[in-house]
């Protein structure tokens, strides 16, 4: 399960990134969406190394929304009142007025004052950056221990034991890393904000006595994600200008920032909606130089890629040097529970294992690098509902809020001249619950995760929970907006019971396993659930066995209506909260195994099934739209069989009219069509064409891509269609198309599939040498038989033909 469930509406829908539209255009399908959702999902189903997804970060935090910062520090303050007593708690201006007055004495009288000036001084007289940490961290940590003894109307009181203090800690140089679906991230945020008991985990000799200098000093050991609250990015310009002097006395009134330093600025394209980084091409991707090659140079650097990625499996001779050891695993075994491979098939030259990632360079934008440091902490706990983070640039500090709808940048506090500000800023994430700092009530209610939950449900009563979070099968998502699946094995002795008496109980399946996929889909979209329950009766009126069987056996589904990324939006009063808005969904489902476990006749025998199911849901009004090797499944029936499953119904339709800002489809799969200007911004009709293409190139890639239920690493001819956003993409495939793939050879174990991958791929070379000016869509029912159905069916290309009778 790659993907996330949806929910319908028909509100007026918005271009992706920069993309002007005739506001009286009727768009005819979703518009293509851009960012850290369309690449990162695919870390291990096709190779996608992390530092791959840097640039589709920046597009994802360059579309911020701006927010003044008194309406978050509002909001914040509110979030930390005492509800409880039987006085009302004072509205929310009056609360950060209150705050505001009640910090003033820790600004200006006493020693601590007087320190804590001192450390602003030393920030501005700075050298570099790394010489404003150690006066930051003083005087933020120093400001926290005075505020914990501080007394606000309306605000909870500071009661909590010393290990869940916060405080700053500095981390640089230390890196902290961490796995995403087996590739391992490193990062070196500046400073951190951790509880005691997290820092104490850094400390030189455990168990000893925490001391204060402790934070500002290098961290002996290396922090875990999972310890780390928030971060902060430091920026220290080389020509410093402007700066002044901590005042001799400080007021409540707030500081006129000039208009220049208000927000952080970091570019905002206005015409790019084919590239992620504009005009410089992705990491190792090609683009670049991709316009320039001749077509013989490019196919030279195929031939290279597969001399490469097959070095170690043909031999001189063209034979096979692959054991058939590599087939003797149990199938799946080694398999997320989405179809994400969590092995690779070795191949490269750097002994046996994969090259290390290149190190972040330097100079990435500190509001990139602080959307990196935003997604490792999506990414470092099972449900994350928001970030907070910061970015000090010289005496300027902006807060970033993170969800799964986007990215918000408040205007910035100048912490030097507007100290009370700062001191309420640190007053209100010292006070904040543990769950308001984005942490899912349910999941993580304190500041441990043990992996087993309880979800009330009011049809079923309480649903118990028990996550596998170590387990190597768990498919954990890096990005920041989008749906940001994440599948882990699960058990439950309530939703084990449940399955034997669902409706649509499938007995063929012999597993007795459970996955659950959480997920945070658009909710202006038709629920995956919703359209789940169709498909099941679509499949129970089938008497000819296309759709039964076919389809995911789901268990258990749960909305949380309280996890509405529209919420914070409308508290800000930010225009337009509803358009994309996101809300949490969990589902629980038996457990399939990956296509790509498959190969030879077995493979195309079920990727058949999945293509006859697909077109007998098309035919009932249920479009899937989102054709990808992550949304192709099977099980193993008691004879040995395998059957076909068309999985992850998130990005669906019943409707014809498009619903919600999502895109629908995964880019290196879909139709060469659907990858024009035109169609990104949602002008083109979705057909069935297009999903029928995109099972073509779906057979391509494994054919190219796997040997034996192993993803190739390293180098394969098809790399760039990962790498490169649509229009990019749909020359790279077209090019493929017409003149690259002549002398490709397949992996060993799909050779007689690439056989009748090419003979598909002539049938679609064909369409498309119609120029599209007079290229007129084609009947569901002839792209059918003629681009798919009369290739398998013909028995030279596979003999097997008893393989492909989709009854079970």
């Amino acid at each position: 399960m790659a993907n996330a469930s949806t929910a319908g509406a028909t509100a007026p829908k918005t271009p992706p990134h920069g993309v002007p539209v005739n506001s009286g255009s009727e768009l005819k399908s979703t518009p293509l969406a851009v960012g850290s959702a369309s690449v990162s999902e695919y870390i291990s189903t096709v190779g996608v190394n992390v530092n791959d997804i840097r640039p589709w970060i920046g597009r994802d935090v360059e579309n911020y929304r701006e927010c003044p910062v008194d309406e978050m520090l509002q909001e914040l303050l509110y979030r930390c009142a005492d509800h409880s007593e039987s006085k009302p708690v004072p509205d929310k201006p009056t609360l950060l007025a209150d705050c505001l007055e009640a910090v003033l004495p820790i600004c200006n009288k006493g020693k601590d004052a007087k320190a804590i000036k001192m450390n602003l001084d030393d920030i501005l007289k700075s050298k570099v950056e790394d010489q404003m940490y150690k006066p930051f961290i003083q005087a933020s940590n120093l400001a926290l221990d005075r505020l914990s003894k501080l007394n606000v109307p309306g605000l909870v009181c500071w009661k909590a034991h010393d290990d869940h203090k916060i405080l700053f800690h500095q981390n640089d140089p230390k890196n902290i890393t961490q796995k995403h679906q087996g590739e391992k991230s490193t990062r070196r945020p500046d400073v951190v904000i951790v509880s005691r008991t997290g820092a104490k985990k850094v400390q030189k000799q455990a168990g000893q006595a925490y001391k204060d200098e402790e934070a500002w000093e290098k961290p002996a050991k290396q922090f875990q994600w999972t310890d780390v609250r928030s971060t902060v990015e430091f920026k220290h310009n080389k020509i410093r200008t402007g700066l002044s002097k901590p005042p001799a006395t400080y007021t409540a009134k707030a500081y006129d920032v000039p208009e220049a330093k208000k927000y952080m600025k970091y570019h905002r394209k206005t015409n790019d909606t084919t590239d992620p980084t504009g005009s410089t091409p992705l990491p190792g991707s090609g683009a670049a130089t991709s316009s320039r090659q001749t077509s013989a140079a490019r196919k030279l650097s195929y031939q290279r890629a597969q001399l490469t990625v097959f070095a170690d499996i043909w031999d001189a001779g063209g034979r096979s040097k692959q054991s058939r050891s590599l087939n003797n695993k149990k199938r799946g075994s080694s398999q997320a529970p989405d179809g994400h491979s969590s092995k690779k098939l070795k191949v490269d030259d750097n002994g046996g294992e994969p090259p290390k990632p290149p190190k972040d360079p330097q100079d990435i934008h500190p509001v990139v690098q602080n959307g990196l440091y935003a997604a490792e902490l999506f990414a470092a706990h099972i449900v994350r509902e928001n970030v907070i983070t910061y970015v000090v640039d010289d005496d300027m500090i902006y807060m970033w809020y993170f969800d799964r709808q986007g990215a918000i940048q408040c205007s910035g506090i100048n912490f030097v001249q507007d100290l009370p500000r700062f001191m309420v800023l640190l007053l209100a994430i010292q006070r904040m619950p543990f769950a308001e700092w984005g942490y899912n009530r349910v999941f993580e209610p304190e500041d441990v995760s043990s992996g087993e939950v309880r979800v009330p449900d009011e049809d079923i009563g309480e649903v118990d929970l028990e996550f596998d979070l170590k387990s190597d099968k768990c498919t954990t998502h890096f990005g920041l907006r989008g749906r940001a699946t994440t599948v882990f094995p699960v058990k439950s002795k309530k939703l084990s019971a449940l399955v034997p008496s669902l409706p649509h109980h499938n007995p063929h399946n012999t597993t007795d396993k459970l996955v659950a996929k959480l997920y945070w889909p658009e909710e202006e979209r038709e629920s995956e659930v919703e359209i789940l329950r169709k498909v099941y009766e679509i499949a129970k009126r089938d008497e000819e066995g296309k759709v039964k069987y076919h389809v995911p056996e789901m268990v258990w589904s749960h909305k949380f209506e309280d996890t509405s990324t529209a919420n914070i939006r409308r508290a800000l009063g930010l225009k337009d909260a509803e358009p994309g808005r996101r809300v949490l969904y969990i589902i629980v489902f038996r457990k399939l195994d990956p296509i790509t476990d498959l190969d030879d006749k077995e493979f195309l025998a079920a990727w058949w099934h999945i293509v006859v199911c697909h077109y007998a849901l098309w035919g009932e009004k249920v479009h899937h739209r989102d054709v990808s090797p992550s949304n192709l499944m099977v099980y193993k029936t008691k004879d040995g069989r395998y059957i076909g499953v068309l999985n992850d119904f998130d990005l669906s339709s019943t409707q014809d009219i498009p619903s919600g800002q999502e895109r629908t489809g995964t880019v290196p799969f879909m139709a060469i069509e659907l990858l024009t200007k035109e169609a990104i911004e949602g002008q083109v009709k979705h057909l069935y064409q297009h999903d029928a293409e995109s099972f073509i190139w779906v057979l391509t890639w494994v054919c190219l891509r796997y040997e034996k239920g192993m993803l190739l690493c390293k180098g394969g001819p098809l790399d760039e269609w990962l790498k490169v956003a649509a229009i990019q993409c749909r020359k790279e495939k077209t090019d493929f198309l017409y003149s690259l793939r002549d002398d490709i050879k397949s992996s060993p174990s799909h050779l007689k599939n690439w056989d009748f991958a090419q003979s598909c791929l002539d049938t679609l070379g064909s369409h498309y040498a119609v120029r599209s000016s007079i290229r007129l869509p084609l009947e569901d029912h002839i792209v059918f038989e003629t681009w798919l159905e009369k290739q398998i069916r013909d028995p030279k290309r596979f003999e097997s033909q008893e393989l492909l009778d989709v009854r079970v």
